[in-house]
Formats: structure tokens, sequence, C-alpha cells
């Protein structure tokens, strides 16, 4: 029986660097082992985990200010650790909530004038304490104004109105540390990868575990990102330390396939874009970028 291949308006879609004068020089990049992004952005900003020695720091840079970067330029610097994690809210462009290895995150607003500023921003909305270990992850319910999960390493995750600076539920119930932390596209349920191997779905209202599932079997990390509301990519390493993209139905939290990628040691990690129904996959230390068509 002859084989259907199914056509894609993107199957010959090809990629082009940007030309260094419309790229972004002189920025100090954090070289903390941590495993998150570094990198946030928003239609405004571009925010970049900061080489800050003395205490942490992050800088917040204008979409529009490309070229060299001053020296000078004002850094966001309240954390007394590394920061490890920035995530602007949807809700405000000019919002952006940090996490640190102090044990804390914390919420800013971006000063308007933040490209003639000489100073550094050191006075945070909002500070949320409590965590017992260093708060790795940070994200904003895509869909609640001023919720925000934050992930430590003390094996939870709190979710804060950071309004009230209160927690409204905390994620209990992991055996180890949480390695990566993601919304649901209707904000009722946060899925979570942890060093246990385990892949969790919990309903954010109750805060119980709604479903749980083996996940990659190697000692690496993981990543988890929702494809719209039905199905959940993850990507992480197999025993033999090979790297991994796998593909589950959310109601069920059972796997739908599994790609093995290749044998490199760097993280992947997940971007889905759901007006193209594309999976971008980016891999630490990686010279190319993947992208799957869902």
């Amino acid at each position: 029986m002859a084989s259907v291949v199914r056509s894609s308006k993107f199957r010959h879609v090809f990629g082009t660097a940007a030309k260094r004068n419309d790229s972004f020089e002189n920025l100090r990049v954090s070289a903390s082992a941590w495993d998150s992004n570094f990198v946030a952005a928003n239609p405004k900003y571009l925010a970049v985990n900061w080489d800050a020695g003395g205490g942490g720091a992050f800088c917040v840079v204008p979409q529009a200010q490309v070229g060299k970067l001053r020296a000078d330029f004002p850094l966001f610097s309240a954390h007394q650790g590394a920061v490890l994690d920035t995530a602007f809210s949807p809700f405000d462009d000019d919002v952006i909530a940090s996490g640190a290895e102090d044990h804390q995150a914390m919420v800013w607003r971006i000063p308007g004038d933040l490209e003639e500023r000489e100073e550094n921003v050191t006075e945070p909305l909002a500070v949320l304490k409590g965590h017992g270990r260093k708060v790795g992850h940070v994200a904003w319910n895509p869909v609640a104004a001023g919720v925000l999960a934050v992930s430590s390493s003390d094996n939870t995750v709190r979710l804060w109105d950071v309004e009230a600076g209160r927690v409204g539920q905390t994620l209990q119930g992991f055996d180890d540390a949480v390695l990566s932390i993601a919304w649901s596209g209707d904000g009722t349920q946060l899925a979570a990868t942890c060093r246990d191997k385990q892949l969790r779905i919990f309903d954010a209202r109750s805060g119980r575990v709604e479903r749980a599932a083996p996940s990659h079997t190697g000692i690496k990390g993981s990543r988890v990102a929702w494809l719209g509301d039905t199905r959940l990519a993850t990507t992480g390493f197999a025993r033999g330390s090979g790297r991994e993209l796998r593909l589950w139905d959310a109601s069920t939290l059972t796997p739908i396939s599994t790609q093995n990628v290749d044998s490199s040691a760097g993280m992947l990690m997940p971007f889905f874009d759901l007006g193209t129904s594309i999976l971008y996959v980016a891999g630490k230390g990686d010279g190319n970028i993947r992208y799957y068509e869902f």
C-alpha cells in the first residue's frame, strides 16, 4: 500500500541569521549552570540574566535598541543571589518577574526612562518570600492577571496572587527539584517536570495532582510545553544520554510518540507557537533550531 505524506506549507522554510546591525551586542549573559532560558522577550523588550558579581541582576533592553549596549546601561538589581529566570507579564508589557538563588521572586515595573536612565532599578513592585531554597522558574498565568507560578528547589511550586502578596496554592508531591513548569492555555492546569523523572499535571484551583506519569529516564534535565489544550511536548534524555522529544496526550498523560533527536549533551528547550502550530526546539550549544508542525 502506498504511503501518504501530508503536505506542509512550512516544508521549505529556512532561517537567516540577523545582520550585525540588527543584533544585540555587549550583553553579559549569565554563566550560571542552571537550566533556564536566560533570555525572555515580549513585543517591547528583551530580558537577559546578567553576569553580575556580588549579587543578582538582570537587564531589560528595548527591542528597538539594537547594536552595542552601553557599558553603564541600568540593571534590575535587588536580588542577593544570581538571577535564574525572568518572565514578562502577558497583561502588561512593562511588568516582569524574576527568580533567583536568594530564595525570592520579585515583580518589577520597567521605568519609562530606561534608555536614558543612569542608575540601576533597585525597587521592585513586590517581593515574594517564603521559598525554602533557590527559585528556579517563574511563569505568569495566561488568563488570570497577577497570578504567578514560582518553582523552587525546595520541591514545591507556589501560585502567588501578586497584588495581594500571598500564596493561593502550594503544589507539592515532588520527590526532587522541579525542572520546568508550563501553564495550560486556559490557565486551569500547570504541567511540571521534575528530577525524579515524573511528569505531572496539577489542577491550579485545588492544588492537587490530576495526572502523573514516568517521563524521560536520563539523569539530566527535562522541559515541558503545552501544544494547545490537549497535548504536551517534553524534552529530555534517554537512559543512554541521547536527547529525546516526546509527545503526550494531556487528558490521559500517555505518550503518543517519542523521537530520538541525537546524542548531544545540551538541554533541548521547546517553544510552541499556537498561531502556526509549530513547535521550535533549540538546544544549548547547538548551531541550529529544529521545528515541528503539529
